[in-house]
């Protein structure tokens, strides 16, 4: 006879998986703590990164350029703002970085993306002076609004000679290296400060950001008192904090399955709540679980199907086709499962990984909802006002009832103050909030339009 899993093994796993509304108020207590030691400089999870920018007016006037840098796709924007409260103008286009412009050199890399910056004008007929907005989106330790030193590459990217390095100095060589007259960086992000000032531009309850997508992190407003340690030239009442929230490790429900996931990963040791949220990890740990249950016979048949015997083959878009199956028999999960090559698929066996994809996925919203309540409530404890928080990223924008889930966890923290915490889609705007940003540094004045010698063609 056949052997399944029972409802024991089901417990279990809501059990492991399950996150209690105490535990969730017990994280949000710890990330505060940890939020206080960031600011203040102290050791912690949570690095707390001034980014010398405050939320924008909605009045910012000027024509700028943008890059966002997040992936082998790069993005390079021109934008006109009217200063009037209107709505700006954009155009973009996309460039594709190569394998090996992202894992040789940087001198090779820069100089790519000045090409690419170079091409994107030249299409246009533009010249003249342009200031340029740049979103860089792996961490980097900023000094001051245009200069960030990277801490450590991250999402596969090895190119040498970068770490350690101020990226807009490279950039500006670069593109005077390549001929790109006229364009210099005046103004750095990353691309979680970039979605939060694309959306404050329109919305002024906006006072945090964040990404959840392949990775995760979270920027907000904090009053600039609060950052005890140096923040160099800067005097303005208010500055956004770059969080780098991924690596916040403090009572964080992790169980024998995360500590396998965290063991076998290039970052041992770090980004613990980043591997239990993030796009890059929902996928492993789904995995995990399913090896570990067929290597007791209780799923398969004891036999390890092939997308699941690898680490990295069994990814989150999987997961996400498996929780999508509403059907009462999970139809259509035992049809993924053969188009996956298991024939003939087993309907316990699909029932079963569609309750894990459940379990995984909910723990994980519940777990960004409550990094989101701790990042407000910090200093809104009773949430006495509207919070808008501006959320970009594949896991918040396409897999199902993510965003739900987290709302309904909102709920159940904070009951009828719960609509004071309002999650506000904002895809790709880390872009536009770079153009933002860059026409915060330089000032109202918009410089950059009488730099113009042709408008462009569009």
């Amino acid at each position: 006879m056949r052997k399944t899993a029972g409802e024991a093994e089901r417990i279990q796993l809501r059990r492991l998986f399950g996150v209690s509304g105490a535990r969730l108020r017990a994280m949000i207590g710890a990330f505060h703590g940890e939020m206080r030691r960031g600011l203040a400089g102290e050791p912690g999870s949570l690095q707390m990164l001034p980014a010398y920018v405050d939320i924008p007016t909605g009045l910012e006037r000027g024509t700028f350029l943008a890059l966002d840098l997040g992936g082998t796709n790069v993005r390079v924007l021109w934008v006109e703002l009217p200063g009037d409260g209107s709505s700006p103008t954009l155009v973009e286009d996309q460039f594709q970085l190569s394998r090996e412009q992202i894992a040789s050199e940087g001198k090779l890399l820069f100089g790519a993306i000045a090409r690419f910056i170079g091409r994107f004008l030249g299409e246009r007929n533009l010249s003249g002076r342009l200031p340029l907005g740049f979103t860089f989106s792996f961490a980097i330790r900023q000094r001051s609004i245009a200069r960030g030193e990277l801490i450590a590459w991250t999402k596969g990217w090895t190119a040498e000679g970068v770490v350690g390095r101020d990226v807009v100095e490279l950039l500006n060589a670069a593109l005077g290296e390549e001929g790109v007259p006229g364009v210099r960086v005046v103004s750095l992000n990353n691309d979680t400060t970039g979605t939060l000032m694309a959306l404050a531009f329109l919305d002024a309850d906006c006072d945090a950001g964040c990404i959840l997508g392949t990775g995760t992190n979270i920027c907000y407003r904090e009053r600039t008192a609060e950052i005890r340690k140096p923040t160099g030239p800067y005097d303005r009442e208010f500055m956004v904090v770059n969080m780098e929230s991924g690596n916040f490790n403090a009572s964080l429900p992790r169980n024998r399955y995360d500590v396998l996931l965290d063991g076998a990963s290039e970052n041992l040791g770090s980004q613990a709540e980043e591997k239990m949220v993030s796009g890059k990890y929902l996928g492993e740990l789904a995995r995990l679980v399913v090896a570990d249950l067929c290597g007791r016979g209780l799923m398969f048949g004891g036999r390890l199907p092939e997308i699941f015997a690898a680490r990295g083959k069994f990814g989150s878009e999987h997961l996400s086709e498996i929780e999508a199956d509403e059907t009462p028999a999970a139809d259509e999960a035992r049809a993924r499962l053969e188009d996956w090559g298991i024939r003939p698929a087993d309907g316990d066996d699909s029932r079963f990984l569609r309750d894990i994809a459940r379990l995984i996925s909910g723990r994980a919203a519940r777990i960004a909802a409550a990094a989101l309540a701790a990042t407000v409530t910090k200093n809104d404890p009773a949430l006495d006002r509207p919070h808008v928080i501006a959320v970009d990223g594949s896991v918040f924008h396409k897999y199902p009832r993510f965003r739900a889930r987290m709302e309904e966890t909102f709920g159940e923290l904070y009951r009828d103050r719960a609509d004071r915490l309002w999650l506000a889609s904002m895809q790709d705007g880390s872009g536009f909030g770079a153009a933002i940003i860059a026409a915060a540094t330089i000032g109202s004045s918009g410089g950059a339009v009488s730099g113009f010698r042709e408008k462009p063609d569009f």
